[in-house]
């Protein structure tokens, strides 16, 4: 192995192979084998750290600065595209609002009981995407007490969406091929803080449907608010996608989460939230067995002092 290491061609087609391949993790090109290797950032980014002690261990120390070095990039990188506050926002005496979001098509019902959950998590507001008639009137009488006002858009195919709330709001739509976008203005203590929950589909039907143009919509429509926004959804990407970048670079929003898990399956549900606010607790939320089922969140008002 040191032997072959030592060969300055090897040396040279190893440094490229790391490069090239901390390049395709970082900005993927849009083919589905590279965009489905950058989903495993995360795990790559460590196996790009254990090459650079195996360089280390047969002296080749160029190899291993090179390897360290696209490690650092990588974790930069991941760093910066989550919430890159190092340590997460002391609570503040301002308001704070918690939402929960749950897309229905992850939940087994034989083993996940939806209302004990929701009451233990103990939102103020719960988006449900993948709102199907299966679910309209047990969620609809179980959640009504508690979360008394809701707005519902039943559908069979995996555009159907939901809001429950324990306070009064409004609500408006705006549509991408057909593709419902509910825009929730809330009155609390914070005044107004506008929720938007999207469902942004890898595939559609429609030949004409442009994930990218749907993600450019999403993210006019959130500019041209002058409230706080905290946009959640499935948005059917990991954060770090180069859409998804675009997205909250367009749009000004913050990534609630600070980290991804080491996992063989990625959340792609997402909170962000607009600069006015501060994220001070993020969740996955899970079953028994370690299943993804939502995610929830806790933000406030920035303080100004």
């Amino acid at each position: 192995m040191k032997t072959i290491l030592s060969h300055k061609i090897t040396q040279i087609i190893t440094t490229v192979i790391i490069i090239l391949s901390a390049y395709i993790i970082i900005y993927p090109p849009k083919i589905e084998i590279f965009e489905k290797v950058s989903e495993y950032a995360p795990f790559l980014m460590f196996v790009m750290l254990f090459l650079s002690f195996i360089f280390l261990v047969f002296n080749q120390k160029r190899l291993m600065f090179i390897g360290m070095l696209a490690t650092g990039f990588i974790a930069f990188f991941l760093k910066m595209t989550s919430n890159d506050n190092l340590i997460l926002p002391q609570h503040n005496l301002l308001p704070k609002i918690r939402v929960a979001h749950f897309n229905l098509s992850s939940i087994n019902r034989e083993t996940v009981n939806l209302e004990e959950l929701i009451y233990k998590i103990d939102p103020e507001i719960i988006s449900f995407q993948e709102f199907t008639p299966d679910w309209e009137i047990p969620l609809g009488s179980s959640l009504k007490f508690n979360f008394p006002y809701s707005h519902k858009m039943t559908r069979v195919d995996p555009f159907g969406m939901a809001i429950f709330s324990s306070k009064s709001f409004d609500i408006k739509s705006f549509r991408y091929h057909d593709i419902p976008n509910l825009i929730v203005s809330l009155n609390n203590e914070f005044g107004v803080i506008n929720i938007i929950t999207s469902y942004v589909p890898l595939l559609y039907p429609d030949p004409d449907y442009k994930r990218e143009d749907h993600l450019d919509l999403l993210s006019k429509q959130i500019k041209s608010l002058d409230n706080p926004v905290i946009a959640l959804g499935d948005y059917n990407d990991v954060y770090w996608h180069p859409e998804i970048v675009k997205l909250t670079n367009r749009s000004g929003l913050k990534n609630s989460r600070r980290s991804s898990k080491l996992s063989v399956v990625n959340p792609y549900d997402h909170i962000f939230f607009s600069d006015q606010l501060e994220c001070v607790q993020f969740d996955e939320i899970e079953d028994k067995e370690g299943n993804h089922l939502g995610i929830v969140g806790t933000y406030q008002l920035k303080s100004r002092i």
